[in-house]
């Protein structure tokens, strides 16, 4: 699912406190699997930011219900650099904590960028994303992805996970609740509006527990 999550004001936030990059091969186990550059030292304030961004998101909230989110790294991406396909871990840091991760994603920090598409492998074949600074990409970590080589600009990114309760079939039908919630609204049937949005509360409460 491809949102608008950071403001201008929030992107600027991001790219003030961005520290320098090191070679991104240290956190890629397999060897010719990607060519970038990257950082765990994101600071409490940014990692604050974007889970807050996240959590009061009302999409997000209304359909995965976030117990935990975690960001974990800046990314850069200058002409020539990519990430092949691969499947993220699934298991948090520290393992010992036995805390599995549900959904990936990516909030890209830089329009001016050519190439670099996100792209997700799902049932479906290939999906490919072009994303814009202040997006964010949500997906389920069970479906490869990778990034296309970058041929111009710089692709600067954040990326993290986020853990749920609520089971991908769950967070379909919450999906289309909101929709309808929203179809309501729009069209000013507040008796409907007021109904399902009863019934998408009571299930997001019952499944995310």
């Amino acid at each position: 699912m491809l949102l608008q999550l950071l403001s201008k004001d929030d992107v600027k936030r991001c790219l003030e406190l961005c520290p320098s990059m090191e070679d991104g091969n240290k956190t890629q186990p397999l060897e010719g699997i990607k060519k970038n550059s990257e950082s765990v030292k994101v600071a409490d304030e940014i990692r604050n930011l974007v889970s807050a961004r996240i959590i009061h998101n009302p999409f997000v909230d209304s359909v995965y219900s976030p117990t935990r989110v975690s960001v974990n790294f800046y990314n850069h991406y200058r002409e020539g650099d990519f990430y092949n396909k691969h499947i993220d871990n699934f298991k948090a840091e520290p393992k010992i904590n036995h805390t599995y991760f549900d959904y990936g994603f990516t909030v890209c920090l830089s329009s001016d960028y050519e190439g670099g598409e996100f792209v997700l492998e799902n049932e479906i074949g290939e999906i490919p994303f072009k994303l814009k600074a202040g997006q964010v990409l949500l997906f389920p970590i069970i479906y490869p992805h990778s990034v296309n080589k970058v041929t111009g600009g710089l692709r600067r990114s954040m990326i993290g996970w986020l853990s749920t309760n609520i089971s991908y079939e769950q967070s379909y039908v919450l999906r289309n609740l909101y929709e309808v919630n929203a179809h309501a609204i729009q069209n000013k049937q507040d008796n409907l509006a007021v109904k399902s949005t009863m019934v998408q509360n009571y299930l997001k409460k019952q499944w995310g527990k």
